[in-house]
């Protein structure tokens, strides 16, 4: 079977390739006799299995701990401590069993006269590339704590901007469940029993009550069929998302969201420009850059112009030209890639980039409950305000019957 790679030479050079082996483990073993760290490795028609890179970092363990492990790992070497004796203290202090099982891994293998960088390569489904390309440049120029106190600070932005995304579209989220559950409780189980108490006024029901009758007599009788079949719908759609046409599709609808598009294309923007600044500054290429970023990257509109964009550059475009046209990649991000590379400091300029869109994602949150609040309490009074409506009426149509 055929393997795709990425891995890194002894000295930081970033190596890609592929190579025949009967399994992926035997792939990654024949690499590391080659004296390559494994970054990250698939079949040759799959997606590279490090796909991290959006975390910056560790996989499978809490933003939080993340942060931490790093801050308290370029703290500790700053006081003096010796590797073994950092990881040693950060594997007994961690309350995570998945990072303190990788952390005592690392410790023997950084024991057994491997550096760190080389160490934490064994672990692609943990450490990203990135994490792991600026650990082996401070390994190389000595300055190891400061590279873990800057990808600290990394991830400390990359979680504080999906914290950000998912605090503001939780509010709504929240509303509009409690609507749904409110109105299919009333319906089920209120309804219902007004049925027989109406079906015994002599007076014609208002049509907004027959209505909501008939949606109450529906889901009393066939509502397991109903939840069975939303069941089934949800499943088929998760199936569906895994066929390309299906992702781009649903991928592309949420970049045209009313009120949310700019707050979810500003997000992607912030974490592109901040993954290849990053990229770019622990040595990677452009190329290469532009193609881990866009492993990096969930939402398939993006990716697939972040691959066409590094097809472009390794045909020797620059990439600022390759996004003028780009839809979901505004104007003043190409020009500032431009200016970028036109003096040589690239990485400069996508820093600038990652600052901006993720003070607009942070003005966008801070906005949107503002925006949201009075639509969906209106929502909500006109939902409950009908409900009250077909209860209320065909009461005051009987008592008006009674009267002389």
């Amino acid at each position: 079977m055929e393997f795709r790679y990425i891995a890194a030479t002894t000295t930081g050079v970033m190596r890609r390739g592929t190579l025949e082996a009967a399994s992926r483990e035997e792939a990654a073993q024949r690499l590391r006799q080659r004296n390559l760290s494994v970054l990250a490795i698939t079949g040759r028609t799959g997606r590279l299995i490090n796909q991290s890179m959006g975390d910056f970092g560790l996989a499978r363990v809490s933003a939080l701990d993340k942060v931490l492990f790093t801050r308290h790992l370029a703290l500790m070497l700053r006081a003096g401590l010796s590797l073994v004796e950092a990881l040693d203290t950060i594997q007994s202090q961690t309350p995570s069993k998945k990072l303190k099982q990788v952390v005592k891994q690392l410790i023997q293998d950084v024991s057994n006269g491997k550096t760190l960088a080389d160490a934490m390569s064994r672990h692609h489904r943990v450490f990203s590339m990135i994490f792991i390309g600026m650990v082996r440049i401070g390994e190389s120029s000595g300055t190891l704590e400061e590279n873990l106190d800057y990808i600290a600070g990394e991830l400390e932005k990359d979680y504080e901007l999906k914290r950000k995304v998912r605090s503001a579209l939780l509010y709504p989220t929240v509303v509009l469940s409690a609507t749904i559950v409110i109105g299919t409780g009333l319906s089920i189980f209120i309804l219902p029993r007004l049925v027989q108490l109406f079906s015994t006024f002599r007076v014609a029901l208002p049509p907004i009550t027959v209505v909501f009758l008939n949606i109450a007599t529906f889901l009393v009788r066939y509502g397991w069929y109903v939840l069975g079949a939303v069941v089934v719908l949800a499943v088929l759609f998760r199936v569906a998302l895994l066929t390309a046409r299906v992702r781009r599709l649903v991928d592309r609808s949420y970049l045209r969201l009313p009120i949310i598009k700019n707050l979810i294309r500003n997000a992607y923007l912030a974490r592109i420009t901040r993954i290849v600044s990053i990229l770019l500054k622990s040595g990677i290429t452009i190329n290469e850059s532009i193609d881990i970023t866009a492993r990096a990257i969930e939402n398939s509109v993006y990716r697939d112009q972040l691959e066409r964009a590094q097809s472009g550059v390794q045909k020797g475009q620059t990439l600022s030209s390759l996004l003028d046209d780009v839809r979901y990649f505004p104007t003043m991000a190409s020009r500032m890639i431009g200016v970028g590379e036109r003096t040589g400091k690239l990485d400069e300029s996508l820093r600038y980039l990652a600052a901006f869109y993720e003070d607009e994602v942070d003005n966008a949150t801070k906005n949107l409950a503002t925006v949201l609040e009075p639509a969906l309490l209106l929502f909500i009074g006109v939902v409950l305000g009908f409900l009250a409506i077909a209860i209320i009426s065909p009461i005051y149509q009987f008592t008006g019957s009674l009267q002389p």
